[in-house]
């Protein structure tokens, strides 16, 4: 009879060990759910969601804190702004080679070939700033979360 009650003391004692570490981990579970949830941000469209609020990519500059996340952020803003340039050029290009075609093929070619190469110069750093802001936004959100290293 002694070695049962011991038996059920020791398997309450478990009982209540586990139940006591899975309050302590649920706790900074939670604590962690809802940083995740206020704190980070995530790309959504052509927009940045954190928390409750919508920001613009213009917008991020304020949430980049550490060195590496605000250089990410300068060099995709630097991309995107080249991306842009590039394909304003390249709608010029192909509009002057719609315009040229009435008196010369020869140069409305040259522009054709221009605006289509300019245009995916273009996608090319539009494609770099994405890839850029978005490592930016990883190490940034796990800074966040886990600290700065």
């Amino acid at each position: 009879m002694k070695t049962l009650s011991k038996s059920f003391l020791f398997i309450g004692l478990v009982i209540k060990l586990v139940c006591v570490t899975q309050n302590v981990s649920s706790q900074s579970k939670d604590s962690l759910l809802n940083l995740y949830n206020t704190k980070t941000i995530h790309p959504f469209g052509k927009y940045y969601i954190k928390g409750d609020k919508q920001l613009s990519f213009w917008n991020l500059k304020s949430e980049f804190q550490s060195g590496i996340t605000k250089d990410l952020y300068k060099k995709s803003k630097k991309d995107l702004i080249l991306s842009k340039f590039l394909t304003v050029t390249s709608i010029a290009a192909i509009v002057s080679s719609a315009i040229v075609r009435k008196n010369n093929k020869t140069g409305a070619w040259a522009f054709s070939i221009a605006g289509i190469a300019l245009n995916f110069g273009g996608l090319n750093f539009r494609k770099q700033s994405r890839e850029l802001l978005e490592r930016g936004l990883w190490q940034r959100n796990k800074e966040v979360l886990f600290g700065s290293y």
